[in-house]
């Protein structure tokens, strides 16, 4: 049985807005424990991603990113730390290119996208915990062993 992506992926995931300040990104990452969030503007749209290592980054001198002109990292927003060329999927890919994306570019999490007027509007999440769920099920489906 194949399996696809949205068959395994979140379909409400926890974002965050390109205006959103870091200090309240890092308090996002206490609450929830992610290692990163879509980034979406007001419609919905997936105009990047901030990981955690984005922000560290600018936590070392020396880095790309920098605070802004004030110096206050807790300040800055979201928008000057995101990563904006993210890998993605979409809901009707199968299962084995997410998992080929999230090893090849060493990703906890992929973002799903579905094409609206020509936008990529975030539908859901897929984590490498979801890709793992749903390859174990066809593996068990296709050696006759039944799901767990």
């Amino acid at each position: 049985m194949a399996m696809l992506v949205h068959d395994v992926m979140s379909t409400s995931p926890v974002t965050v807005s390109p205006d959103t300040s870091v200090a309240d990104l890092l308090a996002g990452f206490d609450r929830h424990d992610f290692n990163a969030f879509p980034v979406v503007d007001s419609r919905g749209r997936l105009v990047g991603v901030v990981f955690k290592l984005d922000v560290l980054r600018a936590f070392l001198p020396g880095q790309e990113a920098t605070p802004g002109a004030n110096g206050v990292i807790a300040e800055e927003r979201v928008d000057a730390l995101m990563t904006t060329d993210v890998a993605s999927v979409g809901p009707e890919d199968d299962l084995v290119l997410a998992g080929e994306l999230m090893v090849g570019a060493r990703l906890q999490s992929l973002p799903v996208i579905e094409r609206r007027d020509a936008a990529p509007a975030l539908a859901g999440v897929a984590s490498r915990g979801d890709v793992l769920r749903g390859l174990r099920y066809r593996l068990a489906d296709s050696t006759g062993l039944g799901g767990p």
